[in-house]
């Protein structure tokens, strides 16, 4: 059933000009005469591969983000070269950065040491937290923020390249940790490494001085900054991203490549790229802070802060077409200040179904909330009338007509985007309205795309935020665990409503457990009382759920 109340499909003109300026031109790209190449895009998926040539061997900076990538990119690299890869760098942990190795190289050659994969120390740590304690909110996050779940139709570029909606995941762990700047020579060429961790903690450029080139990853794209992303995470360092460009304008080389843009080439032009580049993340971080020290709350940022000077506006690097002011800044208050608004009246609001039924009632009813949501929505004001319906849809969750014209005044919002994850989120959030999908379907798709797969010591250890605390009361019990996959030990302890996890062997266990990496379907108890593990497990909130984001 079509929604009466929706709006004619568009895009910006701009919206499309960026596509054709970005993802339209994904291939191969060798830089000037020098054995550098960029691999761009590869399929128009998200995150490009540097390959350098050296003597006996390739370097490889980043492997795609699934196999299906990585195969694009290994044909790629055999049509510039036959010599084998030597190393291959991770620039940091997101998935779009590593998950193609599989089809670049033989698992076997990197046990082996024939090829050397670099990361940052960190890589491993933070590839497991990135998507580790709230891995389901971040997987529905990811859904909505990509456009996984829109239609043929809806699809469109994510600003810096196009998600998949799937794919297998082709990552071989690191095995040369890097610590500190430090200068590196793979296959005669002479790699100078230096940590960046702007949009990730993980993350390093590498200076080519022989080439007077620099390769950095997520601080530099084809759209501004993204230094909050709204699909969830901590939050990211500004000063970070600032100090990893001004690390190439110290250097003002005469190349530039990244993992989402095309080469830049020419000093003068990439020093003017980078200034605008970096001054424009220092504006709204910088002006957020003098705001914030006046007074101003998440939202007056928002509107305050909506957009960029003119003097900082240089396409297609510093439009919000990644990153977007009106998701950035009011982050800078909730990440740097407190979720807080500062009046009392919200330290522990109603509910909102409380408080929408009470000015529901004052309003006269649903119907005349409906009525003025609609009268909006003709009239343009797309965003009045979404917050109207919103409060006639939270007093009363089956309100379809509630559901229907929110979803409506969601899609005209989105389709005057020219952020594209802003975009996907508005679009996809009226699908949900509408009851397109279901949400729990739509996690399981995703989380397959974007968790990692666990060790049995890791999916224990995420076991205490599993605890069903209200049927854990007043038990106690002790579990020992062993693990197949790696030797690890660990101790479980259930007690005053929490489960805490110990390393190693605990003293006089009321079960011992011996189990591979998939827990349930290995476990088998090898000493004690069978029972005690499986009243554990009784305690556990191992379902996995969708939720709506949009219908509550």
């Amino acid at each position: 059933m079509a929604n009466p109340y929706d709006v004619e499909r568009d895009w910006p003109d701009y919206f499309l000009e960026h596509r054709r300026l970005t993802v339209e031109r994904q291939g191969t790209y060798r830089c000037g005469d020098l054995p550098v190449w960029t691999i761009y895009c590869p399929a128009g998926y998200l995150g490009n591969s540097t390959v350098i040539e050296g003597d006996d061997g390739l370097i490889v900076y980043d492997t795609g983000v699934n196999v299906e990538a990585g195969e694009i990119i290994a044909r790629e690299i055999r049509e510039i070269s036959d010599k084998p890869i030597r190393a291959i760098f991770y620039s940091h942990h997101h998935t779009d950065h590593y998950n193609g190795t599989w089809a670049l190289v033989d698992p076997a050659d990197v046990a082996s040491g024939a090829v050397d994969v670099y990361a940052w120390e960190n890589f491993e740590a933070e590839r497991s937290n990135e998507f580790g304690e709230i891995a389901e909110r971040q997987a529905m996050g990811v859904a909505y923020y990509g456009g996984a779940l829109l239609g043929p139709e809806e699809r469109h570029h994510h600003g810096i390249g196009l998600l998949p909606a799937g794919g297998e995941a082709g990552f071989i762990p690191p095995t040369r940790p890097l610590s500190k700047d430090e200068t590196l020579t793979i296959a005669g060429v002479e790699l100078r490494i230096f940590f960046t961790g702007g949009e990730a903690i993980s993350e390093f450029g590498v200076h080519l001085p022989a080439y007077d080139m620099v390769v950095i990853a997520d601080e530099f794209f084809t759209g501004l900054p993204n230094m909050h992303t709204i699909r969830g995470s901590k939050p990211r360092l500004p000063d970070n991203y600032l100090k990893a460009l001004d690390r190439v304008l110290e250097i003002r080389p005469e190349w530039l490549l990244g993992s989402h843009i095309m080469p830049l080439h020419g000093k003068e032009r990439i020093a003017e790229a980078v200034t605008k580049y970096r001054d424009a993340a220092q504006y709204l971080w910088d002006q957020s802070i003098r705001l914030i020290n006046k007074g101003y709350t998440p939202v007056e940022l928002q509107h305050a802060l909506k957009d960029l000077p003119p003097e900082v506006v240089d396409p297609p690097y510093t439009v919000p077409t990644y990153g977007v002011p009106f998701t950035t800044v009011p982050e800078f208050f909730t990440g740097w200040v407190s979720w807080f608004s500062g009046d009392a009246t919200d330290l522990f609001p109603s509910p909102n179904e409380v408080r929408s039924s009470r000015l529901v009632e004052l309003m006269g009813g649903a119907e005349a909330v409906l009525d003025a949501a609609k009268e909006d929505h003709r009239n343009g004001e797309h965003q009045l009338a979404a917050e109207l319906a919103q409060i006639a849809l939270r007093a009363d969750p089956g309100n379809e007509d509630a559901r229907l014209v929110k979803a409506a005044a969601l899609r005209a919002i989105g389709y005057r985007q020219v952020n594209p994850i802003a975009r996907s989120w508005y679009l996809t959030g009226a699908l949900e309205l509408e009851k397109a999908f279901d949400p729990g379907e739509a996690l399981q798709q995703v989380a397959r795309m974007t968790v990692a797969p666990q060790t049995g010591a890791q999916t224990v250890r995420s076991w205490r935020y599993r605890l069903d605390a209200d049927k854990a009361s007043g038990r106690e019990l002790t579990v020992g665990m062993r693990f197949t996959d790696g030797g690890e030990e660990v101790t479980l302890k259930l007690r005053h409503r929490v489960l805490v996890v110990e390393d190693g062997p605990g003293e006089g266990p009321d079960a011992l457990v011996e189990a591979g990496p998939d827990v349930l379907a290995s476990a088998r108890v090898v000493e004690g009382d069978p029972k005690a593990w499986e009243d554990l497990i009784g305690l556990l909130d191992l379902e996995v759920e969708g939720f709506a984001m949009h219908m509550r």
